[in-house]
C-alpha cells in the first residue's frame, strides 16, 4: 500500500510548499489548513501514514490535534513542525506521542529525511510482523507431520504445553525432531514473539559450559576479556532449549536446577544474582532411567524438567506416517530444486516403510534431498533408492516396535559406518551421529568396536 502524507498548516504557502516537496519525491501528499479539518478528513479516509502538523494554529493547536489523532487513529505517525523558540513544546509533544519534530525554517532534505525514517521504521515493523507470522506457522504443532496415534499423542502434549509455561522434557532418539517439538511449543505459546535460544549441551566443552550458560564477569578466568550475558539471560522473556542436557557435568546440573527454581542466575565470577524470566525445555536421546540409575543425570533436575514429558516415537515405530513424511519432503525440496519429483511408486513406498531408519526423520529428509540433488524427476521408483534400503527385508513388529536385536544391529552398524567414514575420529563421528563423545565411547564398548578405542 502506498504511503500517504497529510500536511496540516494554517499558512497556505507553507502547506503547499511541503506538498510540492513530497510530490517531487514521488510521495502522495494532501494539505488542509486547520486541525478540525484534518480530523474530519481522517475520519473519512484513515489511510494516511503520516500527519505533518504545525504546532501553533488557531482554535486547535498541534498538541491537541496530536492527542486526538493518537486516541482516534493510533496507527498514524505525527511529525510536529515548530519555530525555534518553541522547541520545548515540541519535545513535550513527543512525550505525548509525536514520532518526530522539525524546526522552521527547514530545508527539503531535512523534511524528506524525517518522513523517510518513519516509512523505513514502518516497513521494518511490517517485515518483523510477517516473519513472526511465518515462524509461528512453520513451528506450530499442526505442521509436524504424523497421522498415526503415536504422533497424535505428541500433538496433544504440545498443545497442552503451549497453554502454560511449565518446564518440558522432550525424549527421543537422534533425528526424531526434538528441537522441532520445542520450537512448536515456544511459537504456539505466549512467548512466541520472544527469543528461542537453542543450546547443544554436549557440544560445549565441560570447562566452558557454565560460562556459556550463565555468563561471566570480565576477568573471571584467564581469557575472560569482556563481560558476557550468557545463554540463560539471552533467552530472557523467551525459551531456553537445552538439547542433550543430560550430558552436562553434575555440578552444572545442580546450578541449572537453582536457576530454574529460583529464577535467578549468577554469572561466573560475580557475587550478585540477576532475575530472569525464562521457560526451560530440556531434551535428550538417552534412556533417562539408565542415566538416573548410573548417576550421570541428577534426579532433582530430571523431575524439575519433566513437569510435562513428551516422548517422540522413532520412525520405525510409526511406519504409517512415512508416506506423509515422504510427500512433505518432496514438496519442500520441490520448492528449492529445479527438477520435480511428483510422488512415490508403491514398491518404493513399501521399501521405505520396511526400512528401520536408524537416523529417523532426519535420515528420511536427507534421502529425499539427495534424490533431488542428483536430478531425479518424475515418480520415485524402487530402483532409485539406495541398495541399503532396497535390500531391507521385512522385520517382525511387536506393537509397532522393531525387536531389540534388530535395533541394536542397526545402531551398531550406524556407529561403525560413522567411525569408518571419519577415519576413527571420535569427535567427528559423535558430531555426525549427534551424540556426545561420552555416549559414543560407551556405545563403542557396548558393541565391542574396541579397534576404535585409543
Amino acid at each position: 500500500m502506498e504511503e500517504k502524507i497529510l500536511v496540516v498548516e494554517d499558512d497556505v504557502d507553507m502547506a503547499e510548499t511541503c506538498c510540492r516537496i513530497f510530490r517531487k519525491a514521488g510521495l502522495e501528499a494532501d494539505a488542509v489548513f486547520g486541525a478540525q479539518e484534518a480530523l474530519e478528513l481522517l475520519a473519512r479516509d484513515p489511510s494516511y501514514s503520516v500527519v505533518l502538523t504545525d504546532l501553533r494554529m488557531p482554535r486547535m493547536d498541534g498538541t491537541e490535534l496530536l492527542q486526538r489523532i493518537k486516541k482516534e487513529f493510533p496507527q498514524i505517525d505525527v511529525i510536529m513542525m515548530t519555530a525555534y523558540g518553541t522547541i520545548q513544546n515540541a519535545i513535550q509533544a513527543m512525550k505525548v506521542g509525536a514520532t518526530d519534530y522539525i524546526t522552521k525554517p527547514f530545508d527539503k532534505q531535512e523534511l524528506l529525511r524525517a518522513v523517510n525514517q518513519i516509512f523505513e521504521a514502518r516497513r521494518l515493523k511490517g517485515e518483523v510482523h510477517r516473519l513472526r507470522g511465518e515462524l509461528q506457522q512453520a513451528f506450530s504443532y499442526p505442521n509436524l507431520i504424523g497421522r498415526g496415534p503415536a504422533m497424535q499423542r505428541v500433538f496433544s502434549l504440545i498443545q497442552a504445553a503451549s497453554r502454560n509455561e511449565s518446564p518440558v522434557l522432550v525424549l527421543g532418539e537422534s533425528g526424531t525432531g526434538k528441537e522441532v517439538v520445542a520450537r512448536a511449543i515456544h511459537y504456539s505459546g505466549s512467548r512466541g514473539h520472544r527469543p528461542f535460544v537453542p543450546v547443544n549441551c554436549s557440544a560445549i566443552p565441560r570447562g566452558l559450559i557454565e560460562s556459556e550458560l550463565f555468563g561471566h564477569k570480565r576477568g573471571a578466568f584467564t581469557g575472560a576479556s569482556a563481560t558476557t550475558l550468557g545463554l540463560v539471560r539471552s533467552a530472557d522473556g523467551g525459551t531456553l532449549f537445552l538439547d542433550e542436557f543430560a550430558e552436562m557435568p553434575n555440578e552444572t546440573q545442580a546450578k541449572l536446577l537453582r536457576v530454574i527454581q529460583e529464577r535467578t542466575v549468577r554469572p561466573v565470577g560475580d557475587v550478585s544474582e540477576m532475575r530472569v524470566d525464562v521457560r526451560f525445555i530440556g531434551a535428550t536421546n538417552r534412556n533417562v532411567e539408565e542415566a538416573l540409575a548410573e548417576g550421570s543425570l541428577r534426579q532433582d533436575l530430571y523431575y524439575r524438567l519433566a513437569v510435562i514429558r513428551i516422548e517422540i516415537p522413532p520412525l520405525r515405530a510409526r511406519a504409517e506416517d512415512i508416506p506423509f513424511l515422504a510427500q512433505h519432503f518432496i514438496e519442500k525440496f520441490g520448492r528449492i530444486f529445479p527438477n520435480r519429483l511428483t510422488g512415490v511408486e508403491p514398491p518404493a513406498l513399501e521399501a521405505l516403510q520396511r526400512h528401520r531408519w536408524p537416523g529417523n526423520v532426519r535420515q528420511l529428509e536427507n534421502l529425499i534431498e539427495s534424490l533431488f540433488a542428483m536430478g531425479l524427476e518424475g515418480r520415485l521408483t524402487l530402483e532409485d533408492l539406495p541398495e541399503t534400503i532396497r535390500s531391507d527385508e521385512a522385520q517382525p513388529v511387536l506393537d509397532g516396535v522393531q525387536p531389540p536385536s534388530a535395533l541394536s544391529e542397526a545402531e551398531r552398524a550406524a556407529i561403525e559406518r560413522a567411525l569408518k567414514g571419519c577415519g576413527g575420529n571420535k569427535s567427528r563421528a559423535a558430531s555426525m551421529l549427534r551424540i556426545s563423545r561420552t555416549r559414543l565411547y560407551r556405545k563403542i564398548r557396548e558393541y565391542g568396536l574396541t579397534e576404535y578405542l585409543d
